[in-house]
């Protein structure tokens, strides 16, 4: 018994750390604190040297008159560059806590959330201490509700070392 409970001692650390959200997704969490709040799930990068927060939220379900009944619908209301910047900016200017932010879009293209393609845009943001932050948001259509996966950051760009666990993380979310 002691054998086995020494094994286990040993490879714990070299087990990763799966964060949960029933019945919507899993995502390997090592190196990140993972806190729920009621708009969504935060990482925090404990390993990153710059400050990194990932936030996974989850819209209200989708009514019987939403313009979207798939993943594909959504996509395709934003089938072109200025759609996609015209949602970019609605959707920053609704995230933010007060005026006096500048918010300059960035880029606008397609990218995966899990397996599921997503819309993706990031921003510059210039807040009214003059600091400057970045946000890239992934956004897609699932279990009839809109889902984002959105990143910040300072400074306006990460090192190696943080832009490695930022795309680990990113990489290890399965959609259930």
């Amino acid at each position: 018994m002691r054998k086995i409970i020494f094994a286990l001692l040993i490879a714990m650390p070299a087990c990763g750390y799966t964060f949960t959200k029933a019945g919507f997704y899993t995502i390997d969490s090592s190196g990140w604190i993972a806190k729920s709040t009621p708009s969504g799930d935060v990482f925090i990068c404990e390993a990153c040297p710059d400050m990194v927060q990932v936030q996974i939220s989850y819209g209200p379900q989708a009514g019987g008159d939403s313009p979207f009944k798939s993943n594909s619908d959504f996509l395709n209301a934003f089938s072109t560059k200025e759609k996609k910047e015209r949602f970019a900016k609605m959707m920053m200017d609704s995230s933010m806590p007060s005026s006096g932010f500048e918010i300059k879009i960035i880029r606008v293209d397609e990218d995966h959330i899990g397996t599921l393609k997503a819309l993706r845009y990031s921003a510059s943001i210039k807040m009214p201490d003059g600091n400057i932050g970045r946000e890239t948001t992934l956004v897609a259509f699932h279990k009839n509700r809109l889902v984002k996966f959105s990143a910040n950051f300072y400074d306006n760009k990460l090192n190696e070392k943080s832009a490695t666990a930022l795309d680990n993380l990113h990489k290890s979310i399965d959609l259930l």
